[in-house]
């Protein structure tokens, strides 16, 4: 029914939400307990813009503006360089050095007010921050005109289907935003930020299952109720996947995510033979535009794994 739908829905979002918050908690206890290394200073416990750091046979160049105080007994040197000085591909922080065709345009250390300043600035993330601000003022515009206009007719359970959708895109592009922004705070707000990211991504992949699931199976509650299921569960074990503790390789979750998103091709299918294939006006209509989005995450996918820019 709607509504044990609904709940199924709900459950789902709460688990996946106890599991991102354990695992900021373990990845926050662990960065906690760790002892400071002069070659791995995090710079969330400094000021920010540029000094370098001298021991005993490395010298390290870091991203601060205040002095920093060696635990083992490591001489110290400050310079103060302008922190809206953007570095090249060798220049920036190493863990984020993971495109070499992106070669210049990288901003370095930055505390939380320059991050947000940055945003501001012409550097490598400045199409990536934007895209994804705009793109959330876009869905928020949709949902209130969508949502004000269901008012009129549609039933509970429909304005929350198509409310979830788009709550699901927002929150991608918010979560998105900020680990743009907040990328070049420190490795640690780097990664953190990165897990939101994901979880964004996968938000956002769940909306668009469940609506098209629920709307295309809506006379079979059957196969309805199973892609449902299944759905959530592709969900869940992307999520738990994510548990630091599991300690998975990355080409195992991004399998994960690829075959949740080519699983989609399945109750597609099904439902156009079960609409009676293209000569159905219905299936003539919406299929063009289901194969369209696909062929877009497919472009979005092999850009990310080339890493052209």
């Amino acid at each position: 029914s709607a509504e044990s739908l609904i709940k199924e829905t709900i459950s789902v979002l709460f688990a996946s939400a106890v599991l991102l918050v354990t695992r900021m908690k373990i990845t926050t206890n662990n960065n906690e307990k760790s002892e400071v290394d002069l070659n791995e200073v995090d710079p969330m416990e400094n000021s920010y813009c540029s000094q370098r750091v001298k021991s005993k046979d490395k010298e390290v160049h870091l991203e601060t503006s205040e002095s920093l105080i060696s635990r083992d007994g490591g001489k110290v040197s400050t310079s103060t360089l302008d922190c809206m000085t953007l570095l090249s591909y060798h220049e920036a922080p190493s863990y984020l050095q993971f495109n070499p065709y992106i070669l210049s345009g990288y901003r370095g250390y930055l505390s939380t007010k320059m991050c947000f300043e940055s945003m501001f600035w012409m550097t490598n993330e400045t199409i990536n921050i934007w895209s994804h601000v705009f793109g959330w003022m876009l869905f928020l515009g949709l949902t209130l005109y969508d949502l004000l206009l269901l008012n009129i007719h549609a039933s509970f359970t429909d304005k929350f289907i198509v409310g979830m959708l788009l709550a699901c895109f927002q929150v991608c592009m918010v979560m998105s935003s900020l680990y743009h922004i907040f990328s070049c705070r420190s490795e640690h707000t780097f990664n953190y930020f990165l897990s939101f990211d994901l979880l964004g991504i996968a938000l956002s992949m769940l909306g668009i299952y469940m609506t098209g699931v629920y709307y295309a199976y809506w006379c079979n509650k059957t196969w309805q109720t199973f892609y449902l299921t299944t759905v959530c569960a592709f969900f869940v074990i992307a999520m738990i996947l994510q548990l630091p503790w599991l300690q998975v390789d990355d080409n195992v979750k991004m399998l994960i995510f690829v075959m949740w998103a080519a699983y989609g091709v399945v109750p597609t299918a099904h439902w156009t033979v079960m609409m009676g294939g293209l000569e159905n006006p219905i299936v003539s209509l919406l299929l063009p535009r289901v194969v369209m989005m696909y062929l877009i995450i497919g472009l979005a996918f092999f850009i990310y794994i080339t890493r052209i820019p």
